[in-house]
């Protein structure tokens, strides 16, 4: 067996099966480093500069550490499933969404990671446009319209190559990326304040706000809100991996909800500096021709490590739903983001894509605190989530209950809000939408499961025997 192929396959099982007491590893500030350096990315910045464009900085300040924390705080107690039971997420939410259930909720996985890749790759592709410029590319390299998507189409075979070759090879490439996105960060932040002084910063209005400054804010808020709940798939990734609940909690809430904030302030105030929700644009305008390419080179850097980071995460999460598939199949779930690339369409209408997840995220997290906690009251099988014919098939693999939810989550948010056509009903200004599909979806289910179907695993508490199978 190649060398790689042995480390994907343990990968994949590592995944796959219950963590054991000598797996747990991490501490809470050990989860708070690697959450919080995949956190800090590329749509953080985005986000922020979104929010940038609508608000001033003591505004974008608020709707960034509020909309970020509350959605966070009210998704990451589900961590403490994911800590007790050692499960990833794909496995664990199997208990709320049937076997057939958290499939489905992988392919929407797999499409928020689509986008997420396409929107860090054209970035990156941006980038490149601007040096070529700098370097005298011919014109076709220089223009966006032409250059970026082919930069980010050729970042997008080289990150597949790097992933293709496993986990060895990654960790190798993120010893440079990892860094250098953080580099961008730093450096920013030094000629951010060094170049413009913090007061001139704090009188800035925005460059393209609503009519209505109600609006703006309420607006950037629901896009911070987005981001808040996009972070649900990735929370049982590595806090199956800590040594306490206790400790998995207070470092997701503190990496996901607050310290990941820090890309998305710096996103906003930068915004706020140059006019534009672009990063490639802040470079030069902030530090200067030299220093301008120095920062798009790591921010490049940055965004293809971000994107081999959510290649490897998809492929191994495809493989662990589907464990007897090909890996290079695996891979190839990822060959749809090459149609987002063919122009910038996706990467200019990320403020809807993000607003979109809020309200898939949102209604699937309130489903699955509304189970864990109030219906199945924090006892699980272990037994039953890996047996894929025993009590979590509900009918035909899916939960009805959860369906229900999910539809009465929906017509929650739309009636308050449309992030394609950014139309809004009465109370948006008042309660946003994402919070609301939350608490509305997390009501339903547990009605649902309790008067409406209500199966037998959701009636009676589990055999003792269920319970010492759970048992750290």
């Amino acid at each position: 067996m190649k060398k790689n192929d042995s480390a994907i396959s343990k990968d994949v099982a590592f995944g796959f099966l219950p963590a054991q007491k000598n797996d747990r590893v991490f501490g809470m500030w050990d989860l708070i480093l690697i959450q919080v350096g995949i956190g800090v990315s590329c749509f953080c910045l985005l986000v922020g500069g979104y929010t940038g464009m609508m608000v001033n900085a003591k505004e974008a300040i608020a709707t960034i550490l509020f909309g970020n924390a509350l959605p966070v705080l009210l998704i990451v107690p589900i961590v403490i499933y994911f800590t007790r039971y050692g499960v990833d997420t794909f496995i664990g939410f199997r208990s709320s969404l049937g076997y057939l259930g958290s499939s489905i909720f992988y392919f929407i996985f797999m499409i928020l990671t689509i986008g997420y890749m396409s929107v860090a790759l054209f970035m990156a592709g941006q980038a490149m446009v601007k040096i070529a410029s700098v370097l005298s590319f011919p014109t076709f390299f220089t223009e966006r319209v032409t250059g970026a998507p082919v930069f980010a189409i050729l970042l997008f075979a080289f990150a597949f190559l790097v992933t293709y070759k496993g986990p060895l090879f990654i960790r190798k490439f993120n010893m440079i990326g990892v860094p250098a996105i953080l580099l961008v960060m730093f450096g920013l932040i030094v000629t951010l304040f060094a170049g413009q002084g913090i007061d001139k910063i704090f009188a800035l209005d925005p460059a393209e706000p609503y009519e209505e400054a109600s609006r703006s804010f309420i607006t950037a808020l629901e896009i911070n809100i987005g981001l808040g709940f996009s972070w649900l798939p990735y929370l049982g990734q590595y806090s199956r991996l800590a040594k306490s609940e206790k400790s998995a909690f207070k470092a997701g809430f503190l990496s996901y909800g607050i310290f990941v904030n820090v890309a998305a302030i710096l996103g906003a105030l930068a915004a706020l500096v140059v006019a534009s929700l672009d990063p490639t644009d802040w470079m030069f305008a902030i530090g200067g021709t030299w220093i301008g390419l120095i920062g798009l080179i790591l921010l490049t850097l940055g965004n293809l490590t971000a994107t081999i980071f959510l290649m490897y995460s998809q492929a191994i999460s495809f493989k662990t739903v589907f464990p007897k598939k090909s890996w290079i199949l695996a891979l190839a779930t990822t060959i749809p983001t090459v149609i987002l690339l063919l122009n910038s369409a996706f990467y200019d209408a990320f403020n809807s894509f993000i607003t979109i997840i809020s309200y898939i995220m949102a209604v699937f997290g309130g489903i699955v605190i509304s189970d864990f906690f109030f219906v199945k009251k924090q006892k699980v099988s272990i037994h039953d989530l890996y047996d894929t014919t025993g009590r979590y098939y509900y009918w035909h693999g899916i939960n009805p209950s959860a369906v229900i939810s999910f539809i009465i989550g929906t017509i929650a948010y739309w009636s308050l809000y449309n992030p394609i056509m950014d139309t809004t009903g009465e109370l948006f200004q008042y309660i946003t939408a994402g919070i609301p599909a939350y608490f509305t979806a997390g009501i339903s289910y547990y009605l649902s499961a309790k008067y409406l179907f209500s199966y037998e695993v959701d009636r009676a508490s589990l055999p003792s025997s269920s319970k010492e199978e759970g048992a750290v």
